[in-house]
């Protein structure tokens, strides 16, 4: 009992420091909504200056404490200024990976100035020994750290609830748009909190180094527990902050005593918050998650005629290259791979994850070790690295189902952690100090022996790469690719086409694996002598940098990822005009910033509009209307066959928000071809109404039928594949997707098998039946090449109901389908609806504000207001009734019901909601 109290006491002042670091980064997180991955980094610069001062130049304690939290403050404020401010209208993967070109530089700089030897550095605190009761004895400066975290924590507590700066910087994190509009500043504010930010790392680097050494090749990890900390506050409370670093200090100190596992230690506090993380998660993101923009994606074409010469090129060089030259070629194709699995995981399927070295590691490890233990061949031991990625990459696809964004990024980067720590450096598992000895790789009786046929070596690494680039290119064109982008645009729209979100992040982590373990096997049987040191989490950050510079939604971004890479061809050509070997992720880390500033969507992207820039200076006529797949658009002649008649029926549905009753046992029915409008003021439950039906919001009371099948239990995208379809307020289209495969999207069939057969065949295929004839009803024939960015608003909402209507859904739920058009573009789309209707036996709940639109089409209104079902009949009913013209009226006068239509009798003219 006594050691458990004294372990548990030392990890106190560890969780102290923990959570000084975790509150810059809640700072800077509710300052200015930035994930700082370059906190570590900070902290590491801090703990630089105060070694360099106080201990190789006598610089008093005060000077040498003060002035690196003054620096670190500084380099905070130049960060928000020279960096995060110009990334404000970015997505938040821009500004996340700008942070770790931050982090790039400020290692680098350490590097080069302090190499990477511990040093030891003397106490900063009293470090008296105290005896507690029963015999237990501490030492008083952990207790010192702890109460210093507390005290840092009160202050914290008390200037952001007391004064005009925390109110304000709540604000800011709370609506930045609206803050602005009451006279906060929110440049003043983000960049306040980034000073501050800056200074608790500086702190929290200074106190640290008396107890670990100063070690700058692993300082910048304090980042890890920090993430973790501040996950268990939500990046918002700051007295949860700190009972988290504390619990994280004393967990570790406790498995650092009882568990004799290597690895436990640093890995089992993270893992149970990552699991605590993923099961307060949400299954769909909110709405407000949907305004974020990711970076472009190529179109998967591949041009036979390019690639030819490429790999002739390639390989004449591999011939007539020195041996120097021929290893960076092969270090090229080995980091491009892995580069590879990032454009799959993250630029196809939107799944920021911070573990492709990870993955490589496992491939790595397993196909070593059962090479050198079991004796397999290479091409044995290949197949079973690589297929051991598969189960590994659907763990790590996990938290994915629950969370996204920064804290996907943070379970990521834990998950890398653990597996670096626990499997690829426990010397138990990768034979101790003997190490992993494997045979050179011999396949089809040649030896392939790098130090011997370097060359043949490179070879195989090209092909292994062009494989694995034809694999991916197949999968952009083809059905899975879709539903990567789709899940990777708009969760929220794809469940509602029945595209199953959850096993598009499983396969893309998984793919991602298999592709990265490949390389992994590859770095493994390199050499000899297998060394499992080279899949550390910051190497995993690094390969997000390079796919990202290179350009992360093009498989073209992975091969110059590779080229950037340190030992690869093009680092290594600048290297031979000029001397760059030390300065080469110093180099690539500041270009990173740049590249993110001026255009986040990578190199390859800005190489390919430049390449295309002569064709698009020509005429029209010379240069034709090419679109690259075929389309093929039904005649106006042809019938469509009716869908299966399915009648909606809802039922006493009640939806709570905390205390507020949004829905308040609603009911009412949808026929196969008949249209029901569903009107109300604002904040009726309109909306809401929808979202309950169609499984997007979770039901108190009711049950929702299609045929007197219950379907209220079924998920969202289950609801879609049993007949619901419907549209959005706002749009939520797929961005990155030509209109014809926004429509190919919703007609594509949902089998597992795509997710296989994709890969090998990608033929195209001209659009659907279903589709050719929903682009002509909608007049997008002459769009289907254009992606929805280039459309006018207008013809973009069109879209978003085309797509809803192309999967044939039974009902039909459109919510202000309306919005945005003018009045010939509404009378043309009531006449749509009502063919939809008659020809397609589609029944339409319609939820609009253009009165004139809902009086001429509904055959039945529903009129809801406060929740409440107000009243239901003909749209002559609802004219006349005097419920609904006070419900109106009495809206108008609260101030309620702002930018509302007028009543209802007043209906003939167009009112914009």
């Amino acid at each position: 009992m006594i050691d458990f109290i004294q372990f548990a006491v030392l990890g106190l002042g560890v969780g102290g420091i923990y959570a000084i670091a975790a509150q810059g980064l809640v700072l800077t997180y509710r300052g200015s909504g930035v994930l700082n991955l370059s906190h570590g980094a900070m902290a590491l610069l801090g703990a630089a200056l105060y070694t360099e001062l106080h201990e190789d130049h006598g610089a008093s304690l005060l000077v040498s404490f003060v002035v690196p939290i003054a620096v670190c403050a500084l380099l905070g404020l130049l960060i928000y200024f020279g960096v995060m401010r110009l990334l404000r209208r970015a997505s938040p993967l821009a500004r996340l990976v700008a942070t770790l070109g931050v982090l790039g530089v400020l290692q680098a700089s350490s590097g080069l100035r302090y190499g990477t030897e511990l040093k030891f550095v003397g106490p900063i605190l009293p470090s008296h020994t105290w005896e507690l009761w029963g015999g237990v004895k501490v030492g008083s400066d952990r207790i010192y750290l702890l109460l210093l975290a507390a005290g840092v924590t009160a202050l914290l507590w008390a200037v952001y609830r007391f004064t005009a700066f925390g109110r304000s910087t709540n604000a800011v994190a709370e609506n930045e748009r609206n803050a602005a509009a009451l006279g906060v500043s929110p440049d003043a504010v983000a960049a306040a909190n980034w000073a501050l930010g800056g200074a608790l790392a500086a702190v929290a680097g200074v106190l640290i180094v008396p107890i670990t050494g100063f070690a700058p090749g692993t300082l910048a990890l304090l980042i890890v527990p920090a993430l973790a900390s501040a996950m268990i506050g939500s990046f918002a409370s700051f007295p949860l902050t700190l009972l988290g670093g504390v619990v994280i200090g004393v967990a570790q100190s406790l498995m650092g005593r009882y568990v004799q596992t290597t690895g436990w230690a640093d890995s089992a506090p993270f893992l149970a918050i990552i699991a605590l993380l993923a099961l307060r998660g949400r299954a769909l993101p909110l709405r407000g998650f949907l305004t974020d923009r990711l970076p472009r994606v190529g179109t998967g074409r591949i041009a036979a005629g390019p690639v030819a010469f490429g790999l002739i090129t390639v390989s004449a060089l591999i011939l007539l290259l020195p041996v120097n030259g021929v290893n960076a070629i092969t270090t090229t194709f080995v980091v491009a791979l892995i580069a590879l699995s990032v454009v799959v995981v993250t630029g196809y399927a939107g799944q920021v994850s911070l573990a492709q070295y990870a993955f490589a590691g496992i491939g790595a490890f397993v196909s070593a070790r059962l090479a050198q233990t079991q004796g397999l061949p290479f091409w044995a031991a290949f197949l079973a690295g690589v297929a051991a990625a598969v189960p590994v990459g659907l763990i790590f696809a996990l938290p994915a189902l629950r969370t996204r964004g920064i804290n996907l990024a943070v379970a990521t980067l834990g998950l890398a952690l653990a597996v670096d720590r626990l499997v690829l450096g426990n010397k138990d598992f990768t034979g101790g100090f003997a190490g992993t000895v494997v045979k050179p790789p011999v396949l089809f009786g040649a030896s392939l022996d790098s130090t011997v046929h370097p060359e043949r070596y490179a070879f195989l690494c090209l092909t292994l790469f062009t494989v694995a680039a034809l694999l991916v290119a197949n999968l952009r064109r083809g059905r899975a690719g879709r539903r990567l982008l789709a899940t990777r645009a708009n969760e929220r729209a794809a469940a509602s086409l029945g595209i199953g979100t959850v096993g598009a992040k499983l396969y893309a982590f998984a793919l991602a694996g298999v592709i990265a373990a490949a390389a992994g096997v590859l770095l493994a049987f390199r050499y000899p002598n297998v060394g499992f040191t080279g899949y550390s989490v910051f190497d995993s950050m690094n390969i997000v940098v390079l796919a990202f510079l290179g350009g992360v939604g093009y498989i073209g971004g992975a091969l110059l990822a590779g080229g950037l890479a340190v030992g690869g061809a093009l680092t290594e050509l600048v290297t031979s005009l000029i001397n760059l070997n030390k300065y080469a992720t110093l180099v690539t880390s500041a270009a990173l910033i740049l590249m993110v500033i001026n255009d986040p969507n990578g190199l390859t992207f800005r190489l390919t509009r430049l390449s295309s820039a002569p064709r698009d200076r020509l005429p029209d006529r010379w240069r034709g209307t090419e679109t690259g797949e075929p389309v093929g658009v039904a005649q106006a002649g042809e019938s469509q066959p009716r869908g299966t008649p399915r009648q909606l029926t809802a039922e006493n549905l009640t939806v709570r928000f905390g205390g507020v009753v949004a829905l308040n046992g609603v009911g009412l029915t949808v026929r196969p071809g008949e249209i029901v409008g569903l009107i109300g003021p604002n904040g009726a439950g309109k909306t809401t109404f929808i979202d309950s039906v169609t499984g997007f919001c979770r039901t108190g009371e009711g049950r929702v039928t299609l045929d007197g099948e219950d379907i209220g239990s079924l998920s969202v995208r289950r609801r879609a594949l049993a007949g619901l379809g419907r549209s959005f307020q706002t749009l939520e289209l797929f961005e990155d997707m030509t209109v014809a495969d926004n429509l190919r999207s919703a007609c594509d069939d949902r089998s597992g098998l795509a997710y296989l057969s994709d890969l090998l065949f990608a033929r195209r295929h001209p659009l659907p039946p279903l589709a050719q004839r929903v682009a002509r009803e909608f007049e997008l024939t002459d769009d289907l090449h254009r992606l929805p960015g280039e459309l006018s608003y207008g013809r973009r909402r069109l879209l978003g109901i085309a797509r809803a209507v192309a999967r044939h859904p039974s009902i039909l739920l459109l919510d202000e389908p309306a919005a945005g058009l003018d009045e010939h573009e509404t009378a043309e789309l009531g006449d749509l609806l009502r063919r939809i209707v008659d020809e397609w036996g589609t029944g339409i709940l319609l939820v609009e504000h253009d009165m004139g639109l809902v009086m001429s089409l509904c055959d039945r209104l529903v009129v809801l207001d406060f929740g409440t079902l107000l009243m239901e009949g003909t749209p002559d009913d609802v004219r006349k009734d005097a419920r609904v013209r006070t419900a109106y009226l009495g809206r108008a006068r609260d101030g309620a019901d702002d930018g509302q239509p007028a009543p209802v009798e007043e209906s003939k003219a167009e009112v914009k909601p």
